[in-house]
């Protein structure tokens, strides 16, 4: 008899080996259940730059709400169950990102965005699939890590980033200023936009990237600016830090100047800061928010998205940042369902990296999941906008498109930059 018991516990265990997926181990199912599956976020919630990372996990939950309302995915509902804060420190990044799935037995970790992902490095070694805003270089660590417009991010010495010369060209500047923190994502961002400008023979007449943060007093660098005659300035600073710039440059009789900041794009900010923020001009990867009441039904995402966020957030005016939310978890869900009931981290991961152009429902410039961990594609596609009273007004773009496209890598110095025209297949909204 125990004999008999023996070979039958032997051939079941063996049944289990036969029958069981190659994916059921290492953590592959770890978070997913019969009726949920369990996501975390790592956000940079206090620290000296809070208020570019928080808003979105708002983005994200108005997103999961959205779709847990009809019922989930393949009949899960998504549970964003833990939000973690790495005080934008980076060593505490790194262990936040292990607790979340270690300890707190995530699926996959959505959304992020960080002053230091420093906790990516785990992720992708780990295999867990990470989504979120994608300013730091750690998201090219792996191909389970997803950043809201491409995981491709060029921080390197030779980065060029050709918008900011295209502005400075349409206004004839003749001596440009650049400002950034003391904090990677900021300094390494404008020193592609430094390099776009010299590609392009723009002169760039003086640079500060080392500004602690947050900016608490400008004089300095504006006395340096109104010397070297400066007529165009270009901002890697923080919505606070802009602001602070701009009254700063007005108190000393520094007008007519033509400002690029790289955030601020905010309904609420503009509200608030309309005199500072006057003429200002915004490149955003995605379309802008205002295309809802100018093109109503173009851009059925951005529709949808301000939509939902009324709904489920009703205090919250649309951000950036809670946009890189939405889309993340749009990307995400996505993914979901082209797996099905038979969930697994790499399945999921396998499934996204072969999607071939992700706009998130005509929000973004067409993503190419297949190539975009380690390139950002033959396009350079932004929609620029100009804060003029109260509102911000789409600028430039194309008849069919507000995005304004370029070419990459960027075309030869000896030609003035001009946007592709009309814009090629699959950009938003076609």
């Amino acid at each position: 008899m125990m004999a008999m018991l023996a070979v039958t516990l032997l051939a079941a265990v063996l049944a289990a080996c036969v029958t069981a997926p190659p994916d059921a181990a290492a953590g592959q199912t770890t978070g997913v259940y019969p009726k949920r599956v369990v996501v975390g976020a790592l956000v940079s919630e206090t620290g000296p730059l809070p208020a570019l990372f928080a808003p979105i996990v708002t983005g994200a939950r108005a997103y999961l709400d959205m779709v847990n309302a009809k019922g989930g995915v393949a009949g899960r509902r998504i549970d964003l169950a833990t939000t973690l804060d790495d005080q934008s420190s980076p060593s505490i990044d790194a262990s936040q990102a292990r607790t979340l799935v270690d300890e707190d037995h995530v699926f996959a970790v959505l959304p992020v965005a960080t002053a230091s992902f420093t906790g990516g490095k785990f992720l992708a070694a780990n295999g867990v699939p990470t989504f979120g805003l994608n300013v730091n270089p750690q998201w090219m660590d792996g191909p389970s890590l997803f950043g809201n417009t491409g995981s491709y991010v060029n921080f390197s010495p030779s980065a060029t980033v050709v918008q900011p010369a295209f502005i400075a060209q349409q206004h004839h500047a003749r001596a440009v200023a650049v400002l950034a923190y003391d904090i990677a994502q900021s300094e390494e961002g404008c020193r592609g936009m430094v390099n776009g400008l010299r590609r392009y023979h723009v002169p760039v007449a003086y640079e500060d990237l080392s500004i602690p943060a947050p900016a608490s007093d400008l004089h300095a660098d504006v006395t340096r600016m109104k010397q070297d005659k400066v007529d165009m300035v270009v901002s890697c600073m923080d919505l606070g830090g802009d602001v602070l710039l701009s009254n700063t440059m007005r108190a000393t009789g520094m007008t007519g100047v033509t400002q690029l900041w790289a955030t601020g794009y905010d309904e609420s900010a503009i509200r608030q800061y309309a005199s500072a923020m006057q003429g200002v001009y915004f490149m955003e990867p995605n379309v802008p928010f205002e295309v809802t009441k100018l093109h109503p039904g173009v851009y059925r995402g951005m529709d949808l998205f301000e939509k939902m966020l009324k709904k489920h957030f009703p205090h919250t005016m649309p951000s950036e940042t809670a946009l890189a939310g939405w889309t993340s978890a749009a990307l995400f869900v996505q993914g979901l369902r082209m797996v099905g009931r038979h969930l697994t981290r790499r399945r999921l991961v396998h499934a996204i990296n072969t999607i071939t152009s992700f706009t998130a429902g005509t929000i973004l410039a067409p993503v190419d999941w297949r190539t975009a961990h380690k390139s950002s594609g033959p396009l350079n596609c932004s929609a620029f906008v100009q804060a003029r009273g109260e509102t911000f007004v789409p600028v430039y773009g194309t008849p069919k498109s507000v995005f304004s496209c370029f070419k990459t890598p960027a075309p030869p110095v000896t030609k003035p930059i001009s946007l592709l025209n009309p814009v090629p297949a699959g950009v938003p909204p076609g």
